[in-house]
């Protein structure tokens, strides 16, 4: 690829990027954008990997609490790999909270400067942390959905065939095996 092409391909990424952040802070604008307007609480910034504690995710859930542990959804960002965040798609959250899910909003590694398997291997450590932690913020891990799309959707799928299959990646086996 000429260096033409890379400089294109990395101004149209922080273009595009730079839309939807900028779209998404502008959403947070509108009074009803408030997770308190909904009866909703928000932890933010929360280390999923010990190991990297700069990878992060948000737990949106209800404030009141509920005689039984609220199912669950993990959510994951779009953004062709390359681009957006849990911060860009806060919304996502927020309608799945709405509902009565307690959401764990996941970041993840982006490319190209993380090649796959990054970002897997990161869902897969958010996967794991939220099984063994669901609970604290009254969640069922028993009860856990994986949503996501464009990229997310990618990388749920991808979360579900190694929660289902053996494989011999060390990622894959750690969410076959939790």
């Amino acid at each position: 690829m000429s260096r033409a092409e890379q400089l294109r391909r990395r101004m149209g990424a922080l273009m595009a990027d730079g839309f939807f952040r900028g779209a998404s802070r502008l959403g947070r604008l509108h009074p009803r954008a408030r997770p308190e307007a909904h009866g909703l609480t928000v932890t933010r910034d929360v280390a999923y990997d010990p190991a990297h504690p700069e990878r992060r995710l948000d737990v949106w859930r209800p404030a009141a609490s509920a005689a039984t542990p609220r199912p669950a959804v993990v959510y994951v960002h779009g953004g062709g790999f390359r681009i957006l965040s849990k911060e860009t798609h806060w919304v996502m959250a927020l309608a799945f909270a709405r509902r009565g899910y307690t959401v764990f909003n996941v970041d993840y590694r982006l490319a190209p400067r993380h090649p796959f398997p990054a970002a897997l291997e990161d869902l897969a450590a958010a996967w794991a942390w939220v099984v063994a932690h669901a609970a604290e913020y009254g969640a069922d891990a028993r009860r856990l959905a994986l949503a996501g799309e464009s990229a997310g959707a990618n990388l749920v799928t991808a979360l579900t065939a190694a929660a289902c299959f053996a494989r011999d990646e060390p990622y894959a086996r750690r969410v076959f095996d939790t």
